[in-house]
């Protein structure tokens, strides 16, 4: 897997050293809120360095990329392609930003380059997620990186003790 260059960023492989920066997130409750359950249960270290350690040695499955500072090589955060289907050619996506990263338009940047290399290098036609309909700065920028409202899942997630909506948005290839 080859890196992909943004104007402020690197998506890059994973690396054993960003094990530090992946522990400063995973269990910071602000951050995960609005992930997958997996994400919103305290997480040990072994927990974590197991995680990483399969995505290391090519185990994890998916296509997943760092967030990184272009100047620095400071990990920022991930973005993933996931259950990739090359009959259908489809994939989900997933990104999270550590906090100090977030509002600073990095989200948006590693979303168009993830959508170029999955529409124009693995050939997808499909990139689609499921998100928080509370969670508006994410749904502002999935819409602004190209992604339409395909659906709504009623109280589909439980967060901060209430059900909420889930939105399943899609970006197509001929949309970009």
């Amino acid at each position: 897997m080859g890196r992909l260059i943004g104007e402020r960023i690197i998506l890059r492989e994973y690396r054993s050293e960003d094990l530090s920066a992946l522990r400063a997130w995973v269990n910071d409750s602000e951050t995960t809120k609005y992930l997958s359950g997996a994400y919103r249960r305290p997480q040990t270290w072994e927990q974590t360095e197991e995680w990483l350690s399969r995505r290391l040695n090519g185990d994890a499955g998916g296509e997943g990329f760092v967030i990184s500072d272009k100047e620095t090589g400071k990990y920022l955060g991930q973005i993933d392609l996931m259950m990739i289907d090359p009959i259908a050619r489809k994939a989900e996506m997933a990104i999270v930003l550590m906090k100090n990263a977030q509002k600073k338009g990095y989200a948006l940047e590693s979303i168009r380059l993830i959508l170029s290399y999955a529409f124009q290098t693995m050939n997808l036609n499909r990139v689609w997620l499921k998100c928080a309909e509370k969670n508006e700065a994410a749904v502002k920028c999935y819409l602004k990186a190209g992604f339409k409202i395909e659906g709504v899942l009623r109280d589909d997630l439980y967060i901060g003790g209430e059900y909420a909506n889930a939105l399943i948005m899609g970006v197509l290839k001929g949309d970009i």
